[in-house]
């Protein structure tokens, strides 16, 4: 405030004029008026320049919170949909599972809510494809060997089962986590030699 009374002052003390031509034309003005009419053309443009700013950011602003709303939609789907299939809500985890697959990809806990699903709609192709890629994914790994060797014992695959067996072995995968499931196969097939090797 200080700076422009004082400048106030400089501007009034000191009296002089400017004269701009320009395709003949003369135009002849106080400093005062000249320098008030530049500083109030320069808070025009910066005024306009930032309206105009912000009216083109407004799509990319909305988009943003679109996304964000859609991923936080997404989000409680998804665990809404886990702990809907804890207690057997079948229709609580396809309607979220729908949800939660529009903008959510690469989640272990959207893969198990998809072998969830694939489960209560009783589509073996893709139960079995959901548990074959639960095997690239570090924490559903154990889930995934235990899971498949149940698949094994429910077709009778003894392929699937010495492949999964020898999985556990390679991934260090204790054996008290897929003891059940073993003895089970074992004894249904008559079949204890894959066991020699524990």
């Amino acid at each position: 405030m200080t700076l422009i009374s004082s400048l106030g002052m400089w501007l009034s003390n000191s009296k002089g004029t400017v004269t701009i031509e320009w395709f003949g034309w003369q135009l002849s003005t106080s400093t005062s008026f000249f320098i008030f009419s530049l500083i109030l053309l320069i808070s025009l443009i910066y005024i306009l320049s930032s309206l105009i700013i912000s009216f083109y950011s407004i799509p990319k602003k909305s988009l943003l919170k679109m996304k964000k709303r859609k991923l936080n939609n997404s989000i409680n789907a998804l665990n809404q949909g886990v702990i809907a299939s804890f207690y057997g809500n079948k229709k609580g985890v396809l309607k979220n599972l729908h949800i939660a697959k529009k903008s959510l990809s690469n989640s272990p806990l959207l893969t198990l809510l998809e072998l969830q699903g694939a489960l209560y709609s009783g589509d073996k192709n893709n139960t079995f494809t959901i548990l074959t890629k639960m095997l690239d994914i570090k924490e559903l790994k154990p889930l995934a060997i235990k899971s498949l060797i149940a698949f094994s014992i429910k077709n009778k695959d003894r392929n699937l089962f010495k492949n999964m067996l020898h999985k556990s072995l390679d991934k260090g995968i204790e054996f008290s986590w897929i003891q059940k499931e073993v003895f089970k196969f074992c004894t249904q097939n008559n079949d204890w030699h894959e066991l020699s090797n524990y």
